[in-house]
C-alpha cells in the first residue's frame, strides 16, 4: 500500500511534465520512474524518491517528510519465506492493500477463491499449478496465500467472490476433498460481509485470466481504487485509474468485472449450484456417476 500511495502522489506532483523530463533531472531511468509511479515493485533505494522530489521542486517540510516515510515503508523487504518468483510477492502486496480497503470484488476463473479455500484444497491447488521444477516453492506460496486469506477474513472488508461454475467440478486432490471444500463454501455464503456468487459455465470471462480483484478505498490521501490481475502462474500486476503505461487497461478490466458481477447468480441460486456440485462429487465418491 505505501508503494501504491507514493506512486499516486508522485504522479499527481508531476502533473503535465513528462516522465522523461522528470527522469532526466532526477538521474533515474524513465522505466524506473514509471515503475515507482505505478507502485509495481518494492523500492530498492528510497533516495531515488528524494531525487525525484528534488526534480519536482518539493521543498523540505511536512509534505516531503511524509512522502519520504512512504518511500521508506515501500522499501521494506519481503518477509522470510515469501518467494517473489512464485507470485507470493504480489500476493503479499495485495494482502497489505486489502487491510486499507473498504470493498473488494474478486473473480476467479479456474479454482475457488483463495480467501475461501480450505487448507487441504489450497495445498492441492498449489501442487497442481506449480510445475515440477518449482514444487519446492509450494510451502512459501501456501504461506503467502494463508496470509492473504487471514487478512481478508479478519479485516472486515465487504467482499464479493465470483467463481466460475466449472471450478466447482474441477477435481483438486480428490472428490472427498472437493466435498469438504464445497461445504465450506456454503458456510461462507452465510458469513457477514462476504458474498459468494457463481458464474454459470455458459458465461465465460472475456479474457483468459486466473484472477481479477478490484479494491475500493475511502481513506483520505490514498488511491481510490485499483485492480489486481493474475494470469496463470505469472506474478500479478496492478492497474490504477489514469495509469500512463496502459491508460485503457484499468477501464477494460473494470468493465469485465462489472459484466461478471451482473451475470453471476444471486445468493440462493448460487447456493443451489454449489449443492448440485456437492451431489456430483458425492456420487463419484460412491462410484455411481450421476445421471
Amino acid at each position: 500500500m505505501p508503494a501504491a500511495q507514493l506512486g499516486n502522489e508522485l504522479r499527481d506532483l508531476r502533473g503535465g511534465k513528462t516522465l522523461s523530463w522528470v527522469a532526466t533531472r532526477a538521474l533515474v531511468s524513465v522505466s524506473k520512474l514509471s515503475r515507482i509511479e505505478n507502485g509495481q515493485r518494492r523500492l530498492h533505494n528510497p533516495q531515488d524518491v528524494a531525487r525525484i522530489l528534488d526534480a519536482l521542486e518539493v521543498e523540505r517540510g511536512p509534505h516531503r517528510a511524509r512522502l519520504m516515510e512512504l518511500a521508506a515503508a515501500a522499501s521494506q523487504k519481503n518477509q522470510t519465506g515469501f518467494h517473489r518468483d512464485a507470485g507470493a510477492g504480489a500476493q503479499q502486496r495485495l494482502s497489505g492493500m486489502v487491510q486499507h480497503a473498504c470493498r473488494m470484488i474478486a473473480v476467479d476463473s479456474q479454482v475457488i477463491s483463495g480467501a475461501l479455500q480450505t487448507r487441504a484444497y489450497m495445498e492441492a491447488v498449489t501442487r497442481a499449478t506449480l510445475v515440477r521444477s518449482r514444487q519446492h516453492e509450494a510451502p512459501g506460496v501456501i504461506r503467502s496465500r494463508l496470509v492473504r486469506q487471514r487478512v481478508v477474513l479478519e479485516s472486515g472488508i465487504r467482499a464479493v467472490f465470483c467463481v466460475q461454475q466449472a471450478a466447482l467440478y474441477r477435481v483438486m486432490g480428490s472428490h472427498e476433498l472437493m466435498v469438504e471444500q464445497l461445504e465450506k463454501l456454503l458456510e461462507y455464503t452465510e458469513t457477514p460481509n462476504i458474498g459468494v456468487r457463481i458464474v454459470p459455465v455458459e458465461l465465460p470471462l472475456a479474457l483468459h485470466v486466473t484472477n481479477l480483484t478490484k479494491l475500493d478505498f475511502e481513506a483520505p490521501g490514498t488511491i481510490t481504487e485499483l485492480i489486481y490481475v493474475e494470469t496463470g502462474d505469472r506474478e500479478g500486476h496492478y492497474y490504477y485509474p489514469d495509469r500512463e503505461e496502459d491508460p485503457t487497461g484499468f477501464e477494460d478490466y473494470k468493465e469485465i468485472l462489472n459484466d461478471v458481477v451482473l451475470s453471476a447468480r444471486p445468493r440462493e441460486p448460487s447456493r443451489e449450484l454449489i449443492r448440485a456440485a456437492i451431489v456430483w462429487h458425492t456420487e463419484r465418491m460412491r462410484g455411481r456417476p450421476p445421471q
